[in-house]
């Protein structure tokens, strides 16, 4: 895999959906790709696969959202790079099985790709790594809680937040502000709702 230095995402992405379909990727193999930038290309990859309006396996985003809440917890405390447990680092996926869950989001990612480009410095340098590692860590905790169709809108405010880091676009970064303020407002109405269901069955 080639390094993920100045690269378009949707070309990084579309690499890890390419080859045999058997062969595995680990961990390892993608911090060693993506080099300076695998805070934020790490943070995309494990949301990607929510962030696409389409099926995917129960439980997933609990199982995704635990490395998104280490990496923020990482960014946070002020991390230089990401840290992970050696058994992790180990662990592989078979890139069939990557490619399903990435795939479908580079056609989202090729249209984004046309408004990006650096501004707003401030959002996205070295300072606001702590700010951005907040929201990324704010958002992985909704991800992770069994809410139905509530990974969504947190998925995309990682997401926007962890292309607005990588690409130096303090916009995106931004708009991952906003959207993690819609996510927090949704996921606390669908609790709402939820709780009142429940209240209204045994009552």
């Amino acid at each position: 895999m080639s390094s993920g230095q100045d690269r378009p995402i949707s070309e990084i992405v579309g690499e890890l959906c390419q080859g045999e379909a058997d062969d595995r990727i680990t961990l390892e193999d993608l911090l060693s790709a993506f080099g300076l930038r695998a805070f934020g290309l790490l943070v995309l990859v494990f949301a990607l696969p929510n962030g696409v309006p389409a099926p995917i396996a129960p439980g997933l985003s609990a199982i995704l959202g635990a490395p998104l809440l280490l990496i923020g917890v990482q960014m946070v405390l002020g991390f230089n790079s990401p840290w992970f447990p050696l058994s992790w680092r180990a662990r592989s996926f078979r890139r069939a099985d990557v490619a399903r869950l990435l795939r479908p989001a580079i056609p989202w990612l090729v249209r984004l790709e046309r408004y990006i480009r650096p501004r707003l410095p401030v959002l996205t340098g070295w300072a606001a790594r702590r700010l951005i590692g907040a929201m990324v860590l704010w958002n992985a905790f909704l991800l992770s809680l069994p809410v139905p169709f509530g990974n969504l809108i947190p998925a995309w405010a990682i997401i926007l937040t962890a292309i607005g880091q990588v690409e130096r676009d303090g916009h995106l970064v931004l708009a991952g502000g906003i959207a993690s303020l819609l996510a927090t407002g949704w996921v606390w109405f669908l609790i709402d709702v939820g709780l009142a269901l429940i209240e209204r069955l045994f009552t």
